[in-house]
C-alpha cells in the first residue's frame, strides 16, 4: 500500500501527524504491508519554516533526516514561534554530531532548493491536495490521523487480498507437479499459492538429504506497486521430529529504505523484503504472526539478514516456526524461509536445515565476449 505524506515542519497540525501519525504509518512499513514517501514542505505557519526543512534535507545528506526532524519538531513544543533560529538549526548539527563544513555546503548549494521545488511540484499534481499536512493512500486522499490513515491501509490491504484470490481462481487450477508425489502421505505444510505453472529453477545449486523433494513455480502476488509474478521453489523432505519446508522466492523487487531525498542513498534491505513476503506469500492470510529481531545467517558462506519467525492459530494450516534469510547476488534477490511441521520439530532439525543451506551455490552465466572483426 502506497502512502504519500505531504507534511511542514513549520505547522502545528503537522506536528500532530507527526507524533500521532507517523507511528501508525512506520509500524506498516516494518510490517511490510505499506511504503512510505515523506515529501518535506513548508505551510508558512511559523518564521524560518524554509530555512528549516533546507537544514533536514541537508541532514539527509548525512542519514540524519529523521533524527534532525525530530529535533525540529521538539523544538516546536519547546520554543513555539521561536523554533527555528538560525542558532537553533546550527545547534541541531552539533547536537547530532553531523559533519559541519558539509552540512553548510549542502545549506549553500542549490540541492535543498531543488528538493522543495520538487515537493511543490509534486503536491500541485495531486488531486486533492489541500495543504501540509496531506496524506494519500494509494493515490486517495484521507483524513491525517492515526485512526483514518489506518483505515484506509486496512482497506487496501482488504482489497489487494481480493484481487490476488481473483487473479487466482480467474487463471487455472494447477495441476499435480511431477515432483511432488501426490499419492504421497507425507504431510507437505507449503502455503503458497502457485498459480501459473511456469517451472523457473533458480540459479543456484544445493544438496539435499535423501527422500527431499523439490518443486518450482511462479507466484501471483499483489506487491506494493500492482500485481507481479515471483519465481519460487520448494524443498521439503524429513528431518529429525518431522518435516523440514525451505521455500525459496527470488527474483523480487526491493522495497527500499534510506535517504527520502536522495535516489543515490537508497539501500537493498532483504530483512525489510523479507517480512513483507513472509506475511504476502509465505504464511496463511489470519496466521497469528511473531517475529525476533533482525540478525544475520549464513546462506553458502555467504552474510545475509533476517530472523526468527513463529506462525500459530493459523485458518487452515498447522503452526510453524523458523527463520528466513536473504541475501542479494549478481542484483538478484533471494529469500530462504526454513520451517518444520510440527512446530517443535525446528528444535531438534536447526542443524539439518542449515546444513542445506550451507551447501547452497550461486550460479550465473559468465559473460561472452563479443567476436569482432
Amino acid at each position: 500500500v502506497s502512502v504519500v505524506v505531504f507534511t511542514a515542519f513549520d505547522c502545528t497540525p503537522c506536528l500532530n501527524l507527526y507524533r500521532q501519525s507517523l507511528p501508525t504509518i512506520l509500524q506498516r512499513v516494518r510490517n511490510g504491508e505499506a511504503l512510505l514517501t515523506f515529501v518535506p514542505m513548508t505551510s508558512g505557519e511559523l518564521p524560518n519554516g524554509d530555512p528549516a526543512v533546507r537544514a533536514a534535507i541537508c541532514a539527509s545528506d548525512q542519514n540524519s533526516f529523521w533524527r534532525y526532524a525530530d529535533l525540529l519538531y521538539s523544538w516546536v513544543e519547546q520554543f513555539g514561534a521561536e523554533a527555528f533560529t538560525s542558532e537553533r538549526l546550527v545547534s541541531g548539527v552539533t547536537e547530532l554530531g553531523l559533519d559541519q563544513t558539509a552540512w553548510d555546503t549542502c545549506m549553500l548549494s542549490t540541492r535543498p532548493g531543488n528538493t522543495l521545488s520538487s515537493a511543490i511540484a509534486s503536491s500541485q499534481s495531486q488531486t486533492g491536495f489541500a495543504g501540509a499536512p496531506t496524506v494519500f493512500v494509494n493515490a486517495e486522499p484521507v483524513q491525517p490521523d492515526a485512526e483514518s490513515i489506518d483505515a484506509a491501509i486496512r482497506i487496501e490491504i482488504a482489497r489487494s487480498d481480493a484481487a490476488i484470490r481473483a487473479a487466482i481462481e480467474a487463471t487455472n487450477t494447477p495441476s499435480p507437479d511431477s515432483t511432488i508425489d501426490p499419492n504421497s502421505t507425507e504431510p507437505v505444510v507449503i502455503t503458497l499459492p502457485p498459480v501459473q505453472n511456469q517451472e523457473i529453477p533458480p540459479p543456484l545449486t544445493l544438496t539435499l538429504p535423501e527422500n527431499w523433494r523439490i518443486r518450482h513455480d511462479t507466484l501471483l502476488l499483489g506487491d506494493v506497486d500492482g500485481m507481479r509474478s515471483v519465481p519460487f521453489s520448494y524443498y521439503t523432505g524429513p528431518v529429525t521430529g518431522g518435516t523440514g519446508n525451505i521455500a525459496l522466492l527470488w527474483g523480487f523487487p526491493n522495497l527500499v529504505v534510506g535517504n527520502p531525498f536522495d535516489a543515490s542513498t537508497l539501500q537493498v534491505d532483504l530483512f525489510t523484503d523479507g517480512l513483507r513476503l513472509l506475511r504476502l506469500a509465505v504464511i496463511e492470510q489470519g496466521c497469528n504472526i511473531g517475529t525476533d529481531l533482525r540478525r544475520e545467517y549464513s546462506v553458502g558462506g555467504l552474510t545475509a539478514v533476517g530472523t526468527q519467525f513463529s506462525a500459530v492459530t493459523c485458518p487452515e494450516t498447522a503452526d510453524t516456526r523458523g527463520w528466513f534469510a536473504g541475501l542479494q547476488q549478481n542484483n538478484i534477490n533471494f529469500e530462504f524461509y526454513v520451517f518444520t511441521d510440527p512446530i517443535e520439530a525446528i528444535d531438534g532439525a536447526r542443524a539439518e536445515l542449515q546444513a542445506i543451506l550451507d551447501s547452497v551455490r550461486f550460479v550465473f552465466p559468465t559473460p561472452q565476449a563479443t567476436p569482432t572483426g
